[in-house]
C-alpha cells in the first residue's frame, strides 16, 4: 500500500498493519493519492471501532431449519401431526406413456411401503412421485425405468423421514434387491430432490444446536405434506421450543425471526 510499508505516515497511525503479516512484496504495493489515504484510514479506523454482530438466537436458526423442512413460516406454523392418509391417485386425461409410468411407478412403491415401512409412508412417497410429475415431468419421463424411478423416490422421501439408513433400519441394498436393480438411487434421487425443493435453502453446516431431538439428519423437501406424523410430531416440538424461547427474549410473534 506504501513504499515504506514498515513505517505508517504521519498522521496514520496503524495503517501500514492493514495488510496483515506477512507483509507483502514491494511489487504487489499500491500507491494512494492524499484522498485515498483519508478515505482508507477512516475505513480501517472505522472497521476497528465495529463491535462483533450479535450471534443468531438458537431460536430463530431452528425456524429458518424448519422453514426449510416445511415449505416457509406459515407451513411451520400451521404444521400438525396428523397422520397422512390416502389414497392418491394418478391424474385422468394424461398421455398414456405418462399415466402407465406413473401406474407402474405408484404400484411399485406400494410393495415397498408394504415391505419395508407403512401405509402412511406409502401415501407420501405416492404423493411425492406425483408432485414431481407436476413440477417437473421430465424426471418421471426420462427415468430409465419405473423401478429406478421408485428408488429415486423413495431415496428423496425416505431421507427427508429418516425411513433410510443411517437413521433408519431400511438399507439402500435391500431397497435395490426388492426391486431388482443396481444401479444406486442417489442420482435419481437428488433429481427428485431438487424437483421438490422450494426456495428455502438449508446448509447442513448451519443446523442447530440443541433443538431437533435426533431430526437434524433430515433432508429438506420443503413439504409437511409429505412427512410422516412421527417426523412431523417431533418438528412441532422443535417449532414449540423456538418459538417458547423467542417469546422470552420479548420478541414479538409478528417480529423477524
Amino acid at each position: 500500500m506504501y513504499d515504506d510499508f514498515d513505517t505508517a505516515p504521519a498522521g496514520y497511525p496503524g495503517v501500514a498493519s492493514w495488510y496483515g503479516a506477512p507483509p507483502p512484496a514491494r511489487e504487489d504495493l499500491v500507491h494512494l493519492c492524499p484522498e485515498c489515504r483519508d478515505l482508507m484510514s477512516d475505513v480501517v479506523s472505522l472497521a476497528r471501532r465495529l463491535s462483533d454482530p450479535e450471534p443468531e438466537p438458537d431460536w430463530s436458526v431452528a425456524l429458518r431449519w424448519l422453514d426449510s423442512l416445511c415449505g416457509g413460516r406459515q407451513a411451520v406454523l400451521s404444521m400438525t401431526d396428523e397422520p397422512l392418509t390416502g389414497p392418491v391417485r394418478v391424474p385422468d386425461l394424461l398421455p398414456p406413456a405418462q399415466r402407465e409410468r406413473l401406474e407402474s411407478c405408484l404400484t411399485l412403491l406400494g410393495t415397498v411401503a408394504d415391505s419395508f415401512f407403512d401405509e402412511e409412508a406409502g401415501v407420501a412417497l405416492a404423493r411425492a412421485l406425483l408432485r414431481v410429475h407436476e413440477r417437473a415431468p421430465g424426471v418421471v419421463s426420462g427415468a430409465p425405468s419405473a423401478a429406478q424411478l421408485a428408488l429415486g423416490v423413495v431415496w428423496a422421501v425416505g431421507h427427508a423421514n429418516g425411513l433410510l439408513h443411517p437413521r433408519g433400519v431400511t438399507t439402500e441394498k435391500e431397497l435395490k434387491r426388492h426391486l431388482e436393480l443396481t444401479q444406486s438411487g442417489s442420482t435419481l434421487g437428488a433429481k427428485v430432490c431438487a424437483a421438490l425443493a422450494g426456495p428455502y435453502a438449508w446448509d447442513v453446516a448451519m443446523r442447530p444446536w440443541s433443538y431437533g431431538y435426533g431430526s437434524r439428519e433430515l433432508k429438506a423437501l420443503g413439504h409437511t405434506d409429505l412427512l410422516v406424523s412421527g417426523v412431523r410430531r417431533q418438528l412441532v416440538a422443535v417449532r414449540d421450543r423456538a418459538l417458547d424461547a423467542r417469546q422470552s427474549q420479548g420478541v414479538p410473534p409478528t417480529g423477524p425471526a
